[in-house]
């Protein structure tokens, strides 16, 4: 049966349809972002440069992916939604996926650039540990938390040098020390203007995570002195998701072996100092800005896997979990043995 509208209801439908149309919705757009390649230049320097220490000639091209976001300031019109969710290579996400409701823009916009710095140092340590090449590594006192019962104990700019006896090398051999310290009290080894000192301190028995940690609640700064400079010049790209390949670039720059052998490799994924890869978003966009490129390659953290639904004609995906996987994907001379994903 059919029912005549009445035209007041017709006017409101269209009023509303057109309003859709014209109010901003709370949505972003993502697409896929243009690769760099990490042994190429930008503004004529080197993206990956080595400076004082040889380094060796490589061959091929090893991209960072990206994605494109629509900016913070942008209103998203109805639509604008619309062409992208009929559009097979971008994607439509909620805004505060990116934007967390409530946060300043320019804090998300400045966060995203401290990621990417980190992401660098994260890199240059994960590949001179891999190729064990030493550097130093020294465990500042920069702050303290509200209720830290060490306050009036380690002082500002001390530098930390041992943990109930045990020299200390590295902020993550200082936080397994604390993790596996009995609760109560403890002795830290400091530096204080030139002077060594062992203090009792404190240990607060916290619940995170659904598990008991110990705490001593002290901020550290980790800073590095690398017996050679890294210079990675690679601009207007934030996150953390370029260290994997980062550190590939670096690797293969520092040694005489060829590991890209004149191909196409593309690939994403955070970088812990220890090696892990970890996962990243955007992972779908990443993989057609890649195939535009021309890779062949795709090296994608092994937690990403569930999220790739469609991999382009002529791409292989191979899923790692660390370092030394990524280096042993690159190293194989039958693609067909590895591992894919997608």
């Amino acid at each position: 049966m059919l029912r005549r509208v009445s035209r007041p209801h017709i006017f409101l439908v269209t009023l509303l349809i057109l309003v859709g149309m014209i109010a901003p919705l709370p949505f972003v757009v993502v697409e896929p972002g243009t690769p760099n390649n990490t042994f190429g230049k930008e503004n004529g320097k080197q993206v990956v440069e080595i400076v004082g220490r040889k380094s060796y000639a490589t061959s091929g091209k090893l991209n960072v992916t990206s994605i494109w976001v629509t900016n913070p300031e942008s209103h998203i019109q109805s639509f604008e939604l619309f062409r992208a969710w009929v559009d097979g290579e971008r994607s439509v996400q909620p805004r505060e996926v990116f934007y967390p409701k409530g946060e300043d823009p320019k804090k998300v916009t400045a966060e995203s650039i401290a990621d990417m710095k980190n992401s660098q140092l994260s890199s240059k340590i994960a590949a001179l540990n891999y190729l064990k090449i030493p550097y130093s590594e020294k465990l500042i006192i920069k702050g303290y938390s509200d209720d830290s019962p060490n306050k009036s104990i380690i002082k500002l700019q001390d530098e930390i040098t041992s943990f109930n006896g045990v020299r200390v090398t590295s902020g993550s051999q200082l936080r397994k020390l604390i993790h596996d310290a009995k609760k109560g009290r403890a002795e830290i080894g400091v530096t204080r203007n030139g002077t060594e000192l062992t203090l009792p301190i404190n240990l607060t028995n916290i619940k995170s995570n659904g598990s008991k940690q110990n705490v001593i609640g002290i901020q550290i700064s980790e800073d590095y002195k690398f017996p050679f400079m890294v210079k990675i010049n690679l601009k207007n790209v934030g996150g953390p998701s370029a260290g994997l390949i980062f550190t590939l670039a670096i690797v293969d720059k520092l040694t005489e072996e060829d590991l890209v052998r004149g191909r196409n490799i593309a690939g994403t994924g955070t970088i812990s100092p220890s090696g892990k890869v970890g996962p990243i978003g955007g992972i779908e966009e990443k993989l057609i800005g890649a195939k535009r490129e021309g890779a062949t390659l795709f090296l994608a953290p092994s937690l990403n896997c569930p999220d790739i639904k469609h991999v382009p004609k002529g791409l292989q995906v191979v899923p790692v979990d660390n370092l030394t996987e990524a280096i042993a994907a690159l190293r194989a001379t039958d693609p067909q043995t590895l591992p894919i994903c997608g």
